[in-house]
């Protein structure tokens, strides 16, 4: 089967590094790519751009992809960074999410691919060592950070989904935060808030949970290999071995400030409130609970073996940010 691929979300760089390495290869035939922010790229293969917002109708959605005989979707549209307007975050992340995967059961898709987030797991019961979490642990993500709470919330509705369509393959891949010379995410707003220079880090007092990250090289390779020819399941994405948040810390540059949850969320809290943070507290609940992911299943099933560690993903990204 020639591949006839649609992005959601296309205008992002992990998209347009895997539309450009997809382009090239001789099974892709054709690339949709589709997001609110349009932009083109020029392409080995035939492609499309479209400006598209998935909270739109998803019949039209489904029209789109019929018309250009698509076979597989990859949905990476997402409300990344937080939003004080909390039903246009809702709307995004779960509406949109919705409509992806009405419109792929409409027009006969063969494979898809949900780009999931190992966020999901956030919770206080979580072990802060080995044995890591798996994937047959249900998600519930932290009420208190929206990007958490979605994804957890979509992560049981990709599961039901797959239950639902066993003609389809579909494949949902729980990804730890991608770092790399090229990000901007979260990560990289927590090291340079409130500016570039500021000496410390927030901490939360009592809390020194293992991180683990993936590189943008690995997730590109994670993700050409779903669109491609990777089983359909659950599987965790993320670089071997973790590393102590203190440790974030300090090669960052930086020094820990730990403070109370009693002081720390209310104040994180107050900036949010005032505009003055661009997260709420609830992001205090990612750097207070382990959620690290065990990815056995991604290199025994799936068949990717990830070729950077998390700390190599993080020397990476934190090399380019001094480099800049």
């Amino acid at each position: 089967m020639k591949l006839r691929l649609a992005i959601t979300g296309s205008s992002g760089y992990l998209a347009r590094q895997l539309m450009v390495r997809l382009g090239a290869d001789a099974d892709c035939e054709f690339i949709l790519g589709m997001d609110i922010h349009r932009r083109e790229f020029e392409l080995p293969c035939a492609a499309e751009f479209l400006r598209f917002d998935l909270t739109a109708p998803w019949e039209l959605l489904a029209e789109f992809w019929t018309k250009r005989r698509i076979n597989t979707g990859l949905h990476l549209a997402w409300q990344f960074n937080p939003l004080h307007d909390r039903r246009r975050h809702r709307e995004v992340d779960i509406q949109g999410s919705l409509n992806f995967l009405r419109a792929a059961a409409a027009a006969g898709l063969k494979r898809v691919v949900y780009c999931g987030s190992t966020t999901a797991y956030v919770n206080p019961l979580n072990p802060g060592e080995e044995p890591w979490i798996r994937e047959e642990t249900k998600p519930t993500g932290t009420p208190r950070y929206l990007y958490s709470h979605h994804k957890a919330e979509i992560d049981r509705v990709v599961q039901d989904f797959q239950e639902q369509h066993p003609e389809m393959q579909v494949t949902l891949l729980r990804g730890a935060i991608v770092l790399g010379p090229h990000t901007q995410n979260i990560v990289s707003k927590m090291v340079d808030w409130p500016w570039r220079r500021f000496p410390w880090m927030f901490q939360v007092r009592g809390t020194d949970p293992p991180f683990q990250f993936l590189s943008e090289e690995d997730m590109s390779g994670v993700l050409f290999h779903a669109v491609k020819a990777g089983a359909g399941g659950i599987f965790n994405c993320a670089g071997d071995g973790t590393i102590r948040y203190s440790e974030v810390i300090r090669a960052s540059g930086k020094h820990p400030w730990a403070l109370p949850a009693a002081i720390l969320y209310p104040f994180t809290n107050l900036l949010w409130k005032l505009r003055l943070s661009p997260f709420p507290a609830g992001i205090l609940d990612l750097i207070r609970y382990p959620w690290v992911a065990d990815t056995a299943h991604l290199k025994s099933v799936f068949g990717y073996t990830p070729q950077h560690t998390s700390r190599q993903a993080l020397e990476a990204f934190l090399a380019a940010r001094r480099a800049r």
